[in-house]
């Protein structure tokens, strides 16, 4: 066998011992940004499973160009931004991902509101001297 091939086993082998451990209660902050997506899957998974729907028919009501983008979603937490937003809003919960960005400065939210959000739209690198 060759050393390349024994590589990519071992590397199959601590992701999956690595999804194992996880499930739809890990914390956030406890786990790496891959096992958030995994976990993620896993109640996406959960969720989708208790509508009594398979992957390829919640694939369809997604509108997605192939059933096979939601299960590589469930199996290996990857999914693109737009594809996941739909998977979101597909289970009601479109809500809750609002609330994760909103400004929460009174300052911010004035800006927005009076029309002012225009500053700080670039930063500038620092010139040295």
């Amino acid at each position: 066998m060759s050393s390349e091939l024994l590589k990519k086993m071992i590397e199959s082998k601590k992701k999956f011992d690595k999804k194992k451990n996880l499930n739809i209660m890990s914390k956030f902050e406890t786990i790496s940004d891959d096992e958030v997506a995994m976990v993620l899957a896993l109640r996406a998974k959960r969720l989708r499973l208790k509508q009594k729907l398979t992957q390829k028919e919640f694939s369809k009501n997604l509108e997605l160009n192939s059933a096979s983008t939601y299960s590589n979603f469930e199996q290996k937490g990857t999914i693109s931004l737009v594809n996941f937003i739909r998977v979101v809003r597909e289970f009601g919960l479109l809500d809750q991902l609002d609330e994760l960005f909103k400004p929460t400065d009174i300052k911010d939210v004035l800006e927005i509101y009076e029309g002012n959000d225009s500053k700080n739209k670039r930063v500038r690198k620092k010139e040295t001297k």
